[in-house]
């Protein structure tokens, strides 16, 4: 299996990525530089700093000699919860200078190291008082704003900022605080903002043998707020200087959000935050990571298998091949079986099954996941823990198999459920799978073209074709073959006739013949399977199964044959249904409940009770709406029930059921 950590090995064809950094960050022409380095959640930030720090450590003027850069790793999101960020920012990148001046510039490095942590005494005592610095920072922020925003907005601000500001300067001039800044040390202490960057600038100037001092900032879209503004406070009040440059890795929108909430009252008359605003001031140069296409998808995955089957001089082989095709472009597969055997000669089995079985599912995987590494590796990740989990217990699952089940589970739950539900009511292979596989192949013969190269027309009765001597393709004939086939259920000719579910059926390999119960043991992460389900009786489980049908009228014919079942039948299916509609409450047996409650009235109480038990924030509006409805207004627990909901805090929902009932009344009046 993979680590989930960043890495300084290329197996996402980032090189184009790491020369845009690198150039900028060797340009001394732009130099201060604050660089964003901007992508979702498992794009691949981490991996593609860490990278280019290793490029930037390679430049050095002779083997002996250090680099030509310091490059310094920061994570802010490590230090909020026990320190001040600011400090830690500012005492980090001291240390790592002060690695690299002269002896006789220590002791400058020394007093800076010292108010820095004397500033976050500061802080401590004055609420966020940056000494004043706090100067400084306000005029940055109302210069991030838009020009219209409302003036007496800014006249708040100002009197705020003017506030801090005076606070500060009461703190400087307290001679215990004098004493902290400047310890024993009897030269004039640094007593603001704009000193501090001086004499930082001076110390960094005098590295000769730096071209640049680099800051690499990870996690900023983890941090709180406060966090992100401190960062970024840090960097232009204190560190900004020449032969400085900081590459921040983020989530834009997630900082964009936080800047929002630490600065509420600075929104424009529209309602919108300066976050965007923000960013725009803060940030020289942004690089976007884009989302993997599928080709690179493709890639990536293969990559990974051939990196766990391979042996290191192999995989090196490979790589350096990979890298070599990807300088065409990324807009083709640059490794798979067939490259493998061009690269290797003799490529290992395993090696060779799995890349076939990638091939399979990686359409359909790598759209799922939106193109996402981390997403990608964790699926792999999931998938090998699974199958060695089995192989420990002497349980021998296909991997191909396995893995076409997690990609429907993975990506469409509430199908991968209906398939599961199917399984507890057919031990052995599932006859509804195997109709539904049906389904799809007969879908696609009537696509396919015939021996001449045409698309077979729809036939038009076997008389006529007779008649006119017409030669049948063998597309043709296994349509028709298909269509003598036993009638097939309306609900899996529904579940079978979406797209995603015929597309996940046509992937390798079929499953209609298999039985997938020791499969399922393994990937069942989120499946409603509760003590309830287990312990009804097989017409029971049908039963439960039919009442969740996409199939309006396959639901409420099942609604209508629970009527009728004896009491004690019945309890054990509603509380089998209220424990799968309480653990999976947006899945189809919330609908299955609404019907079941208006059929057959004495369960309404248990289905208001269980309904009751489900947080207002996870109950789907749309159902929320179709409960009023529904269920009789007049009964109590029903009241009690919608009573709950209106009164919520939960967005929306309020506003809903206060129509909904409103509706109800006046149409009552009618």
């Amino acid at each position: 299996m993979w680590a989930d950590n960043e890495t300084e090995v290329d197996l996402l064809g980032f090189d184009f990525l790491v020369d845009t950094l690198f150039v900028a960050l060797t340009e001394p022409r732009l130099l201060p530089l604050t660089v964003g380095l901007l992508g979702d959640w498992g794009s691949g930030k981490s991996s593609l700093m860490r990278i280019t720090r290793q490029e930037l450590l390679k430049i050095r003027d002779g083997e002996e000699s250090l680099s030509r850069y310091v490059c310094v790793e920061f994570s802010p999101w490590q230090y909020e919860d026990y320190d001040d960020v600011k400090v830690a920012l500012m005492t980090t990148v001291l240390d790592a200078v002060g690695q690299r001046v002269a002896p006789d510039e220590q002791e400058q490095v020394s007093r800076l190291r010292r108010f820095a942590q004397s500033l976050g005494r500061w802080g401590r005592r004055g609420g966020r008082v940056a000494v004043a610095g706090a100067q400084t920072a306000a005029p940055f922020v109302i210069q991030a704003m838009d020009p219209s925003i409302d003036p007496q907005v800014l006249d708040v601000t100002k009197a705020a900022v003017n506030a801090a500001a005076s606070e500060a300067n009461k703190l400087l001039e307290d001679p215990k605080t004098k004493q902290v800044a400047s310890g024993n040390d009897t030269a004039e202490a640094i007593a603001d903002a704009g000193r501090f960057r001086a004499e930082f600038a001076k110390v960094v100037k005098t590295l000769d043998d730096v071209d640049a001092v680099v800051v690499f900032i990870d996690d900023l879209d983890r941090c709180l707020p406060e966090t992100v503004v401190d960062t970024f406070e840090a960097i232009r009040l204190f560190l900004n200087t020449p032969k400085t440059a900081y590459v921040l890795a983020a989530n834009q929108a997630v900082v964009e959000s936080a800047i929002d909430s630490r600065y509420p009252q600075l929104r424009r008359p529209d309602g919108a935050g300066i976050g965007a605003d923000y960013l725009e001031k803060m940030l020289q140069l942004k690089v976007a990571i884009p989302p993997l296409s599928a080709p690179e998808a493709d890639t990536y995955v293969n990559l990974l298998l051939a990196e766990l089957r391979l042996d290191n001089e192999q995989f090196a082989k490979v790589l350096g091949e990979t890298r070599h095709r990807r300088e065409a472009g990324n807009l083709q597969v640059a490794f798979n079986v067939g490259v493998a055997g061009e690269i290797l000669g003799d490529v290992p089995a395993d090696l060779v099954r799995d890349l076939n079985w990638a091939a399979s599912i990686a359409e359909v995987l790598g759209g799922g996941l939106r193109g996402n590494p981390r997403q990608l590796k964790r699926f792999l990740n999931n998938l090998m823990l699974k199958h060695r989990s089995a192989q420990r217990r002497k349980i021998s699952l296909d991997l191909p198999v396995l893995a076409k089940l997690m990609v429907l589970e993975e990506q469409h739950f509430s199908d991968f459920q209906r398939l599961f539900d199917w399984q507890l009511t057919s031990p052995g292979p599932i006859p509804e799978l195997s109709a539904a596989e049906s389904l799809a192949r007969a879908g696609s013969a009537t696509s396919e073209p015939d021996d001449e190269g045409d698309t077979p027309q729809p036939d038009e009765g076997e008389t006529a074709d007779r008649s006119s001597g017409a030669r049948r393709s063998p597309a043709a004939k296994r349509g028709r073959r298909a269509a003598q086939q036993p009638p097939i259920a309306e609900e899996v000719r529904a579940w079978a006739e979406k797209s995603h579910v015929r597309a996940w059926l046509g992937l390798e390999p079929p499953l209609g013949e298999l039985d997938l119960g020791p499969y399922f043991t393994y990937s069942r992460d989120k499946l409603a399977f509760g003590v309830a389900v287990t312990r009804l009786l097989p017409h029971l489980q049908e039963l439960l199964t039919r009442v969740q049908a996409e199939v309006a009228g396959v639901r409420r014919l099942a609604c209508d044959e629970i009527a009728k079942l004896p009491d004690d039948e019945r309890v054990q299916l509603v509380e089998a249904l209220v424990e799968v509609l309480t653990r999976r409450p947006g899945g189809p047996a919330f609908v299955a409940a609404l019907e079941l409650a208006e059929r057959a009235p004495d369960t309404l109480s248990a289905i208001c009770d269980a309904l009751m038990r489900i947080p207002p924030a996870a109950v789907p509006r749309a159902q929320a709406v179709n409960a009023v409805r529904r269920l009789p207004a007049n009964n109590p627990t029903v009241s009690a029930l919608l009573d709950q909901w209106e009164n919520s805090d939960a967005p929306g929902l309020k506003t809903m059921i206060s129509t909904a009932r409103e509706a109800q009344r006046l149409s009552g009046r009618r």
